[in-house]
């Protein structure tokens, strides 16, 4: 099992790195789900020398977007893999509630797809599994998915179904110390999870709160080794 977190910043990537992490994904403005980071941002987490596997998403809210849209997609993809990224992180639907085959068609035109790891879109679509077949027809076996509730955690029965499928399940959303074992036994490939700590600087004290908010969302070292910590314990008793 790999362990895998959501930075924002090339800090992030390093705490990431030195905490134990196998990879990250980057995004940005991670405090509305998260956003595509700017190339140049891609390109200095990847100097880093931990793999990095860049967002996809051009504005927050739904995953239903419109020709233009997905055309701003298909170029950003292009410059984060340009700017170092091994991998992108996208997802879309059409207004069933389906898997967005056009996008799909966009992407793996421009695209391997074995580059590409489809987000958790996935979990809001009208049927996942089904969904996740559709992604194979692509070329696609790698998805990210809390197994289509509040927290991975509570997912296994759909993350199982999707390993078993033969996808590379990346399970993410609210992963706790406990899921790790339980996440492993359903055969995930990795555990992805943010690590954050709400941070307020005291510099700028003489601010009003209702003026701006100042709260960052660094990537935490402590929660992050624990994670590390804990992954690197199954992967010892797996084998």
């Amino acid at each position: 099992m790999n362990f895998e977190i959501c930075v924002s910043t090339p800090v992030d990537v390093a705490i990431a790195q030195e905490a134990g992490a196998d990879r990250v994904e980057l995004c940005g403005h991670w405090e509305c789900g998260g956003l595509t980071p700017t190339s140049a941002s891609v390109r200095a987490s990847a100097s880093i020398g931990i793999p990095v596997r860049a967002l996809i998403r051009p504005r927050a809210g739904d995953f239903i977007y419109n020709a233009s849209e997905k055309k701003l997609m298909i170029a950003e993809a292009l410059d984060c893999l340009d700017a170092g990224a091994e991998m992108i992180v996208v997802g879309g639907l059409d207004e069933s509630g389906n898997v967005d085959e056009h996008l799909l068609e966009m992407l793996c035109k421009k695209i391997s797809s074995d580059l590409i790891v489809f987000h958790r879109a996935l979990d809001v679509s009208k049927n996942p599994l089904e969904s996740a077949k559709i992604l194979q027809d692509f070329g696609i076996n790698a998805v990210l998915s809390s197994g289509g509730a509040p927290a991975a955690g509570l997912g296994l029965g759909l993350l199982r179904d999707l390993s078993q499928l033969g996808m590379e399940v990346i399970a993410g959303g609210g992963v706790r110390l406990e899921d790790v074992t339980t996440l492993g036994q359903v055969g995930v490939e990795a555990v992805h999870a943010s690590c954050r700590l709400k941070t307020l600087s005291n510099i700028l004290n003489h601010v009003d709160e209702g003026l701006f908010d100042l709260s960052t969302y660094p990537v935490d070292f402590d929660k992050a080794v624990q994670l590390s910590d804990e992954v690197l314990k199954w992967n010892e008793d797996e084998f």
